[in-house]
């Protein structure tokens, strides 16, 4: 099995797919790789090595990579720069020895999406089939836990804004693609070499998405369809910037509108129009559906309101 580091570790789905590791592997055997490692002292206490690494510093990353078998490269944040951040992070693997990378690329990979940030995962994905290197490219469907932030606004004024009516999506679990993530990372012979289009199991319409919000939350959800320039005044009105910002802690202040409204034209073309059978494939288990992790979500907000954690 070998020694196994997680790069990008300090996020949510590091953590998620930390979690599923220490099931079966010894956090003797485990390196979180992060910028921020005072944010992983949880881990420290648990007997995980922690160590600074940062995908901009390739010093880093030789220190931080050696003695690693098997790493998870967690893309990063930095929407239309990080193909340098990533090229220095395989490089630094393959001087470590580093024989396996798991990579959290995108669903809808294909040379003319017009989402922005799609062309980062294109160039690493080829990076990657063209390091030597063994390599499993996760292209992680759009998360199921952001349609509940995504549909607040909805829910508040009784109307779905749409970019059109033809976008299908299959929203898979952070904790599936974690689940993939670590059966990657922990069996890298039997997943070398491919990509694994991971998604939920479901392919859904906008309206259907929000359609279930109306129903688990009791409340009515018109559907409006609006133009392009529409959709950016909205984010604008909600005080989302045009361009990533990479100091903010809000994911959708970070990523900015101009990346969003670049995916939802990608849907409405149907590049994420992806159902498959992959993480079942992969974890032996079905994924969770979308509906699930919005009742979980409701749950969780109603026990917070109710003072119940």
């Amino acid at each position: 099995m070998g020694t196994i580091a997680i790069s990008g570790a300090s996020g949510d789905l590091g953590r998620r797919t930390t979690e599923v590791l220490l099931d079966r592997l010894d956090p003797r055997d485990l390196t979180l790789v992060t910028r921020h490692p005072e944010n992983r002292v949880d881990a420290t206490r648990r007997g995980i090595r922690v160590v600074h690494g940062d995908y901009r510093n390739p010093d880093s990353l030789d220190q931080a990579y050696a003695g690693i078998d098997a790493l998870m490269l967690i893309s990063g944040h930095a929407v239309a720069k990080r193909i340098p951040e990533h090229r220095n992070a395989i490089a630094a693997a393959k001087k470590a020895g580093v024989r396996h990378i798991v990579y959290t690329s995108v669903a809808g990979i294909h040379p003319r999406n017009p989402t922005i940030s799609a062309g980062d995962h294109i160039v690493t994905e080829r990076d990657l089939q063209d390091s030597g290197l063994g390599y499993s490219i996760l292209r992680n469907q759009t998360y199921s836990e952001l349609f509940t932030p995504m549909a607040q606004s909805a829910l508040e004024s009784g109307t779905w804004l749409q970019l059109g009516n033809q976008g299908l999506v299959a929203p898979v679990s952070k904790d599936d693609i974690a689940a993939c993530a670590a059966t990657c990372l922990l069996e890298p012979d039997r997943h070398s070499r491919v990509i694994y289009e991971i998604t939920g199991p479901e392919l859904l319409s906008f309206r259907d998405i929000a359609d279930m919000f109306s129903r688990l939350y009791n409340v009515p959800i018109g559907y409006k369809v609006i133009t392009l320039e529409q959709m950016y005044a909205a984010f604008d009105s909600w005080g989302i910037p045009r361009a990533f910002d990479e100091h903010s802690s809000h994911a959708a202040k970070a990523y900015g509108s101009d990346e969003i409204v670049s995916a939802y034209v990608a849907f409405e073309q149907g590049y994420h129009a992806i159902l498959s059978h992959h993480v079942e494939f992969v974890t032996g288990r079905k994924p969770v559906a979308l509906g699930e992790i919005i009742a979980r979500a409701k749950a969780l907000d109603f026990d917070r309101a109710a003072g119940h954690n």
